[in-house]
């Protein structure tokens, strides 16, 4: 029996525990630099070797050695593929979940595997898991497993060097440089991982021939993963029934150490689970991913490249064999910057001076009490306008508008709002559920009108104003025509964040997020001006 239970989060924190016992162990050895090296790069060795090992004691894989768990028509195409590019035919395995995903693991090429979930298998035709199949092959023909791990190595070594550095004077720019650059290469090997993403994307087109197939694919991956991810929390709400809330919840622990290493995640295609899987509605919902520079940013801390650009290169592949686009997509590459940079800065002060100020009030060394530099007494105070000042900015620049009537239709196909430039609209229709599928603890919904569906977001900076809204009234507008007044906005997911709801009733439930906000604002800058001296 498999212990599922050992997540893999689980295993990561003790991994990350030997870590740091090992780095303070060998500080107090007084150790030199380069035996902290070598005892990153000999940890990285031995999760490399144990990698393997450790996944298969994770997951219930049913292995396919007597070829009685993959299709018959899957597993010919995986050993013509193999055949045809000169590689060995991998241990092929088939884990029982409903959420589909595909992944492939190992050391070398030759003793390689490659898993799909039932989920999959469900959902894709033929066609389409042959090209998920050939994906993670070319993961496996590209040696993915050993360039990850040699560049997770690179972020460890940095961080050797700030530990063993910092406590040097001499050494201390040393220190904070690298420390700096250890979060930097973090995201340069995310980087490096969504790269391998579209090279293996791009093997598949290659050999298969059908770009358009693993397009499809993704899409409905994508779609899938957030079906699936609600069903299994609506069974957890089914208290009764204990063999379903078991299997739901051994359902999310499949699902969730899947992603890690899976062909797509939760996160990168979560705006698809408006599209109902249907091309031209996945396609109008992709758009903003596109062109809109905050999926940018969104997506520098992502495994995997967002749903939409990887449809997008495949749409490129499928151009250039002169075959049929299944998704049309904008060619049109070019990103609109125009408000893009005042979003951020408006986004960015409040959080750079709250962490100014805080850093002040526990380092008050770091600022120099010379002649040359500013006062502490002045400092700070400064720094508490600034706060006060930017988040009063910030609040009028995210809610303002006059709510004007909109369909959800129109909504998704607009490309120019963010979460920091939203529309203040006006929207009627049927509330369809919990903003969490089946989770009693949600106060978001879903509304849904005659040309799509939109999440509602309840937001709300009173103290436990959320979950009483949750516990006591959002179940009671569930299959209720409403009407929301709220701000439209757009992360990876779009949604309204709710002004106002109406019921049918006439009964009004208004939320008082900006309200609450533009008091403490307020308070900041009074405070702040009250504390200079």
């Amino acid at each position: 029996m498999k212990f599922l239970s050992r997540s893999l989060l689980i295993l990561l924190a003790l991994y990350g525990l030997v870590f740091a016992v090992g780095d303070a162990f060998l500080v107090e050895a007084d150790v030199p630099l380069w035996g902290a090296i070598l005892f990153a790069v000999a940890l990285i060795g031995f999760q490399y070797l144990i990698g393997p090992w450790l996944i298969q004691m994770l997951l219930d894989i049913r292995w396919d050695d007597q070829g009685d768990q993959l299709p018959a028509r899957n597993r010919e195409f995986v050993e013509r593929l193999c055949r045809e590019r000169g590689l060995k035919v991998p241990r092929i395995g088939v884990i029982q979940s409903g959420t589909p995903n595909a992944f492939a693991f190992g050391h070398v090429p030759r003793n390689s595997r490659v898993v799909v979930t039932t989920g999959l298998l469900e959902v894709l035709t033929p066609e389409e898991a042959n090209a998920v199949l050939a994906h993670e092959i070319g993961h496996v023909e590209h040696w993915d497993f050993a360039v990850m791990t040699v560049a997770a190595l690179a972020p460890l070594l940095l961080y050797q060097i700030y530990v063993f550095t910092r406590s040097n004077h001499n050494t201390r720019a040393v220190a904070y440089a690298a420390y700096l650059w250890y979060w930097v290469s973090q995201y340069i090997v995310l980087s490096l991982n969504r790269t391998r993403e579209y090279f293996a994307d791009h093997y598949s087109a290659m050999v298969t021939r059908e770009p358009d197939a693993l397009a499809s694919a993704l899409v409905k991956i994508a779609y899938g993963m957030v079906r699936a991810d609600g069903e299994a929390r609506e069974a957890l709400r089914d208290k009764e029934n204990k063999e379903r809330q078991a299997a739901a919840r051994r359902a999310q622990r499949i699902a969730g150490t899947v992603a890690v290493m899976g062909i797509s995640n939760l996160r990168s295609g979560a705006a698809l689970a408006l599209s109902s899987a249907d091309p031209a509605a996945a396609a109008a919902v992709m758009r903003w991913d596109l062109v809109n520079p905050w999926a940018r940013l969104y997506e520098l801390g992502s495994t995997h490249p967002l749903t939409a650009l990887r449809v997008r290169a495949l749409n490129q592949d499928a151009t250039t064999m002169n075959l049929a686009v299944q998704f049309p997509l904008p060619e049109d590459r070019r990103i609109q910057w125009r408000w893009f940079p005042v979003e951020v800065l408006l986004w960015a002060t409040p959080w750079v001076s709250a962490a100014a100020l805080a850093t002040l009030w526990w380092y008050p060394e770091w600022l120099p009490a010379s002649s040359n530099g500013m006062p502490l007494s002045l400092a700070k105070p400064l720094w508490l306008l600034l706060l006060g000042a930017s988040w009063l900015l910030q609040i009028s620049f995210r809610y303002r508008g006059i709510f004007e009537n909109a369909t959800v239709g129109a909504l998704l196909e607009d490309v120019e709002v963010s979460q920091m430039r939203p529309h203040a609209v006006r929207l009627k229709g049927e509330i369809v559920g919990r903003g969490v599928p089946g989770a009693f603890w949600s106060p978001d919904l879903v509304l849904r009108d005659s040309t799509g569906i939109l999440f509602v977001l309840y937001n709300q900076s009173i103290p436990l104003a959320r979950l009483l809204f949750a516990l006591a009234e959002a179940e009671s507008y569930i299959g209720r025509q409403v009407e929301i007044d709220g701000w439209y906005r757009r992360g990876l997911t779009p949604y309204v964040e709710m002004s106002r709801l109406t019921g049918e009733d006439g009964a009004t439930h208004r939320a008082y997020s900006r309200w609450v906000q533009y008091v403490l604002a307020t308070l900041a800058v009074v405070v702040g001006i009250l504390w200079l001296p």
